[in-house]
């Protein structure tokens, strides 16, 4: 379907998107732009993509998919970069990978060019971050987030659907105001309580109780809460940045639900309702 594909951002979701398409399709031609070429030419020498260049030196002429696959914020203005260009084609679609949509999508359709830009935000990846950790299986059983705007043509949106679906992946539409809502809570504010759990126990080491210490007494339960919290720092400051008063609404429920945990905690009745509602909801979620 896209024969021409220029990727800006090669990390773990750049990375699996090159991987895949190339698996499906060897004869795509894959461009890929970095702020560092020498990060980009282990995917040139194993042959998933056909060219690294630094992003300044971008050329998009004949392209008919551009990917954007960078932290929110630099996606934001590479989008009016791209979307503004003299060389790219008319025909030519643009999408983003971000998991914040409507800050990016309300940028997008400013420019004269918007109908070209379709929000995408794929609910796959790890704590693990850049190529050497993706794989061409990363969106298979994963959903895709699309959040069209009302100057995107349905076919444009049913060719990045098909794109997607062509990965493995589920395809879910929605408005980007209703994504950044629910991820809110599905997504940003886990990374922020792992972290803040790890922050809890860096000061606990440092009040006497050094980690070497206690080491012995972290378990799969420790491990499992605070995986997400060894993400890209750069990626999870724009997502906040671009996010926050989802984020913020979303941390004050956990503080009243905390607080309500407080006040129940030397009623044992109230305890084990109060575990109880919570593993049948979590039993619940697939």
């Amino acid at each position: 379907m896209f024969q021409r594909v220029a990727v800006f951002g090669l990390g773990l979701l750049g990375g699996a998107l090159c991987r895949g398409l190339k698996g499906n399709d060897p004869g795509v031609r894959i461009d890929a732009y970095g702020r560092d070429r020498v990060r980009l030419e282990p995917a040139l020498r194993e042959g998933f993509v056909d060219s690294v260049e630094v992003i300044d030196r971008a050329s998009l002429k004949g392209v008919d998919l551009v990917v954007v696959a960078t932290p929110v914020i630099s996606s934001i203005r590479l989008i009016e970069t791209i979307l503004g260009s003299p060389d790219i084609e008319e025909s030519a679609l643009v999408i983003d990978v971000g998991s914040v949509k409507e800050p990016v999508v309300r940028a997008a359709a400013r420019l004269p060019r918007s109908l070209q830009f379709v929000g995408c935000h794929p609910m796959a990846g790890s704590e693990k971050t850049g190529f050497a950790h993706s794989t061409g299986t990363l969106y298979e059983n994963s959903t895709v987030i699309i959040t069209p705007h009302p100057a995107n043509r349905g076919g444009d949106i049913d060719a990045v659907a098909e794109l997607w679906t062509g990965l493995g992946a589920q395809v879910l539409i929605t408005s980007p105001e209703l994504h950044d809502l629910v991820v809110s809570y599905t997504s940003h504010l886990p990374h922020v309580i792992a972290g803040a759990v790890i922050a809890a126990l860096s000061g606990f080491t440092a009040g006497g109780y050094p980690l070497e210490r206690v080491h012995s007494f972290i378990g799969n339960g420790f491990r499992d809460v605070t995986r997400i919290a060894a993400g890209s720092p750069e990626m999870w400051r724009d997502i906040v940045l671009m996010n926050g008063d989802n984020i913020r609404n979303a941390i004050s429920s956990i503080i009243n639900h905390l607080g309500r945990f407080l006040e129940i905690m030397k009623d044992g009745s109230a305890l084990q309702e109060y575990f109880a509602k919570i593993k049948d909801f979590r039993d619940g979620i697939q």
